[in-house]
């Protein structure tokens, strides 16, 4: 977040506008089906993969778990707000939150799109939402400059 801090002074400080600021990793996101379930042994500190049994425990007694339930968990602590608490403390705009999607992780180091065939569909719709909002940011000063926006590639 620091760095983060430092790169938003620095663009002030020249004088190029900050489109806003996306908190990446915000958070590991799986759907539950994806998801490797182990039980620690506490005799030897190891660990065994149950996921064949609940996996199976689910799909007899809650089926439903395993159509668009997503498992969460937050990697990475944020108690102090996070970006969006720095966001409006620096008075740039917060795009939003991008969790951590291995979906998206593999998708990147194959060169493919996230949005090919659903396949990151934890992560592709945050990310819409903030292409649409970096979109519309672009679209609305290049409205108020008259068409043409020479801070924007």
């Amino acid at each position: 977040m620091a760095d983060v801090r430092k790169g938003v002074n620095f663009c002030k400080k020249i004088g190029v506008s900050v489109l806003g600021v996306v908190e990446n990793m915000s958070g590991l996101t799986q759907p539950l089906s994806d998801v490797k379930f182990m039980k620690l042994t506490t005799e030897t500190g190891s660990s065994v993969d149950v996921t064949q049994d609940m996996i199976s425990c689910i799909r007899e007694n809650a089926p439903e778990l395993l159509d668009g339930v997503f498992a969460w968990s937050q990697v990475f602590d944020s108690s102090g707000g996070g970006a969006e608490r720095m966001c409006e403390e620096m008075g740039v705009p917060f795009l939003g939150k991008v969790p951590l999607d291995p979906q998206l992780g593999r998708a990147a180091e194959r060169g493919k799109s996230c949005f090919e065939a659903n396949k990151c569909s934890v992560s592709a719709p945050a990310l819409k939402s903030i292409i649409e909002k970096v979109v519309a940011s672009i679209k609305m000063k290049e409205d108020l400059s008259g068409g043409e926006n020479k801070e924007t590639p």
